[in-house]
């Protein structure tokens, strides 16, 4: 098994704070730029989100993405990689790509506003963001069907008959939400149920059937009419 060379984050550019905090320093501005320039190209930047929608990705899966040659693919994934975006290992005879999260971090911080998030975001629940997640029908058949036991991304695309990049998109949402874990075996991701949050969830919409049948009678904002008044 041979390992592609990693490209690391240069040290000027590793701790740069946001750019509404503090103007970038010129070193790190250089550092930073031909990041900026790969992703400036639309296929690349597509890639990149393909990639990022997963823990990692075949280089196959991303060819069949794209109605180019898988030349140009491979020239704008070399692209990715030299600049630090990417890493990726050959197994056999396929490449397998996944983002480095430190490079996405620097990105994503270097661009977020320095303010504090507010207090109604803090008062946000997680039950209530599970909720929302499984309003997805497709979302939702993932969480059935993981269920009955761990199952790799290829089970979970032949099982729903979704695309690959569109359930491993759903993967990574439901992933950052709690709802599932994901867990290397070999050359395949196996993705596990954490029941705990499932649990959160039901618990949220018992407490909001139990507040709905308290308040059954109590209704609020009518809007009162005046009385006719009397001829």
């Amino acid at each position: 098994m041979s390992v592609l060379p990693v490209v690391e984050i240069p040290p000027a550019a590793a701790c740069c704070p946001p750019l509404s905090a503090q103007a970038l320093a010129p070193q790190a501005a250089v550092e930073l730029a031909p990041m900026f320039k790969a992703l400036s190209d639309p296929v690349r930047l597509r890639l990149l989100s393909l990639i990022a929608a997963t823990t990692e990705i075949c280089v196959c899966d991303l060819t069949d993405a794209f109605e180019v040659t898988g030349a140009t693919i491979s020239h704008h994934l070399r692209v990715l990689r030299e600049t630090g975006l990417v890493d990726c290992e050959r197994r056999g005879t396929w490449v397998y790509y996944w983002v480095k999260k430190d490079a996405m971090n620097l990105l994503g911080g270097l661009l977020t506003s320095s303010a504090a998030p507010s207090h109604q975001d803090s008062l946000i629940s997680a039950g209530s963001d599970v909720v929302r997640l499984l309003a997805d029908p497709l979302r939702a058949q993932l969480v059935e069907i993981l269920a009955g036991g761990p199952a790799c991304t290829a089970y979970l695309v032949a099982e729903t008959g979704a695309k690959q990049p569109n359930v491993s998109g759903h993967l990574k949402q439901l992933r950052e939400a709690g709802v599932v874990e994901a867990e290397p075996r070999g050359r395949y991701t196996f993705y596990r149920l954490v029941p705990e949050s499932l649990q959160g969830a039901a618990l949220h919409l018992a407490d909001l059937g139990a507040n709905a049948r308290a308040n059954a009678d109590n209704f609020r904002g009518a809007l009162q009419r005046p009385e006719a008044s009397s001829r």
